[in-house]
């Protein structure tokens, strides 16, 4: 994860550098595809763990950390077999809309809970396209993915800022997906609403929470191509 200043000095830095052919892609930075996977292809259970699970490459193989990196008491999970097949089927839909060919990098996925948010970040090289899903949710209100837009320079050495980018609120619905350029685009979630309890309820032990994925890719001919896994 970068902080507010790198994820600025990324942003300038990295801005342009991964091109596509879909207008909508270079001009917002970002594309939502409605229905791009079958939300009950992706449903998970919300787990008892917390913290950072790493597969490695069979359900009962793990590394767990306690504590998730960039969201303390969320779960993040990493490679895990449920959605490996996925990850390479999804490359195709994902390149008819770039109009590039792709290489798999990485997946993950997170489950937040109440009162947890996820600071603005730009992702490191392996997430030059990037897909983020919302897999499923108990929540009773939307809680929508943050994106800022592409600013524009007033020159090609990006020496000053023309015109800022806008920061654009997207509600996903299970199995909508977001494809965006994960190495430009700053994104980011506010805190996740915790409920209040009604007085008649209050012995309610219900836990909300709203489970993300993310598949991550880069371009074949792209600066980025050597990060495939």
């Amino acid at each position: 994860m970068t902080n507010s200043m790198q994820t600025m000095q990324l942003e300038r830095q990295n801005a342009g550098t991964t091109k596509t052919y879909s207008g909508e892609l270079e001009r917002n930075g970002y594309c939502l595809v409605k229905n791009l996977l079958d939300p009950e292809e992706l449903y998970h259970p919300v787990p008892r763990e917390r913290g950072f699970i790493r597969y490695l490459g069979r359900i009962d193989k793990f590394n767990h950390s306690q504590e998730d990196p960039q969201v303390p008491g969320a779960l993040l999970r990493a490679f895990h077999p449920q959605y490996k097949k996925i990850h390479s089927k999804l490359r195709k839909k994902v390149e008819e809309v770039v109009g590039r060919n792709l290489y798999n990098t990485y997946y993950d996925d997170r489950f937040y809970f109440e009162g947890q948010s996820l600071k603005q970040n730009i992702l490191a090289d392996a997430g030059e396209i990037s897909v983020a899903f919302h897999v499923s949710s108990n929540l009773e209100e939307p809680w929508p993915l943050w994106i800022k837009t592409p600013d524009s320079y007033v020159d090609n050495q990006k020496s000053a800022i023309l015109v800022p980018g806008e920061e654009c609120s997207i509600v996903l619905q299970p199995g909508d997906g977001l494809i965006y350029k994960g190495c430009e685009r700053p994104y980011w979630r506010d805190t996740l609403p915790v409920t209040k309890k009604k007085w008649f309820n209050f012995g309610n032990k219900k836990e909300f929470y709203y489970h993300e994925l993310w598949f991550h890719y880069v371009l074949t001919d792209g600066q980025r191509s050597h990060q495939a896994y």
